[in-house]
This record gives C-alpha cells, structure tokens and sequence, in this order.
C-alpha cells in the first residue's frame, strides 16, 4: 500500500532559521494528511465507479493513518476485512472461496454459487446474509418437508445447484446454481489512482500549509 514520504527534508530543514525548523513538521505533517486523505476520498470514487452498487461497507474500505511531526509518514490503505476480497479485484485471478460455500459442500470440493433465477436479491444486488444461513439450516436438518434441496433435478435440463420447493412440492425454484471456478479480471487500480492523486495535490498542499503556517 503507497506510503507517502518526503525526500530530501532533512536538507532543506538545514537551511532555515529557527522559527522555520519549529514551523516546517507541522506544515509537512498537515500536507501529507491532507493528501492521504484526498488520495482515500479518490480510491472511495474509483470503487464507486468500477463496482455495480458496492455496498457502504465497501465503500468504506480505504482507510489513512495521519502524519505527526514525528513521524513524517501517513498510509493509505485497504482494512483487512475489505482487503480480503478486494485484493483479487486489484490483482485479477481467481476467486477464493466464501466461508458459505464451504459449508455447503458437504464432503465434496466447494463451489462458487451464483444466484438463481429465483433467488431475492438485495439493493446490492447481492444475496443476502440472512436468506443464506435459512437456506443452510434448512438443508442440514433431518425434517422430510425441507424447503429447499441441493442436487441435480431428476427428469430436467437443470445445473446442480440449491432449489426452493414451491406450491406444495409441485415446482422447484431455482435460487443458487454451482460454478467450478470464477476468474477476475483485474480493474480495480489501487496504486495508480494513489499515486495519481498524490502527484497531483502533495506539492500544492505542502506550499499552502507552508503559508498558513507562516503566518500563524
């Protein structure tokens, strides 16, 4: 993750007077917190843009840590938990798997679901945390009026997936279909917008905290 850090300081700090060298930290300190965070708010509408309605949780993904006088270095990152999943979109490959399709593969090799026809979707257009664990306590209990099976249809053209039994076990619903494998390809540019942003504020940035802190 980019880490911004100015060349060269401890030179130039050499050549002011005292009042200067007191004002220097906390002009460089307020520059470079500034551009983290302006690098951050540019990452937040990169994500927005590239992901079809990303959900809060991640738009909230790129966090920044704050210059001190001190340190002379703020970081811009992505959490953890966000990192998780993001990772694969910024690097491409394949799909690692969700805890949820683990459990839903039994004994055999799991498996990446996509929804269904029947399948409800969120206003992310996701499939929602609560529909899943129904789906997964229903299919691991013993009771003979299940709800919903996980198999190949008999007698039909449909793919191995999760089916919802409709209209007194007349019909079957699709909700969740298998897939062996899921490739990303890579589109979210992480270090290219940071290094964009920083590029493009860092200078004007540090002259005007250089002013202000001249004139305090």
């Amino acid at each position: 993750m980019p880490t911004i850090e100015l060349q060269g300081l401890s030179q130039l700090m050499a050549r002011l007077d005292d009042a200067g060298k007191r004002q220097m930290p906390f002009a460089v300190a307020k520059a470079l917190t500034q551009t983290a965070r302006q690098t951050a708010a540019a990452e937040t509408a990169h994500i927005k843009a590239i992901f079809d309605r990303p959900t809060p949780f991640t738009q909230r993904a790129v966090g920044v840590t704050t210059a001190t006088k001190a340190t002379l270095s703020t970081r811009i990152f992505v959490k953890d938990i966000q990192a998780k999943y993001l990772m694969e979109e910024a690097t491409g490959g394949r799909r690692a798997f969700k805890s949820f399709e683990e459990k839903f593969a039994d004994s055999g090799a799991p498996q990446i679901a996509l929804p269904g026809a029947g399948m409800q979707l969120n206003q992310y257009g996701n499939m929602s945390k609560a529909k899943i664990m129904r789906i997964a306590k229903d299919l691991n209990t013993n009771a003979s009026s299940k709800r919903f099976f996980k198999g190949t249809p008999k007698g039909q053209k449909l793919p191995t997936g999760i089916y919802a039994r409709t209209n007194d076990n007349r019909h079957i619903t699709p909700l969740i279909r298998f897939a062996t494998d899921a490739v990303y390809k890579k589109r979210f540019e992480f270090s290219a917008i940071a290094m964009e942003t920083i590029t493009a504020n860092l200078e004007a940035n540090l002259i005007n905290a250089w002013e202000a802190a001249l004139r305090s």
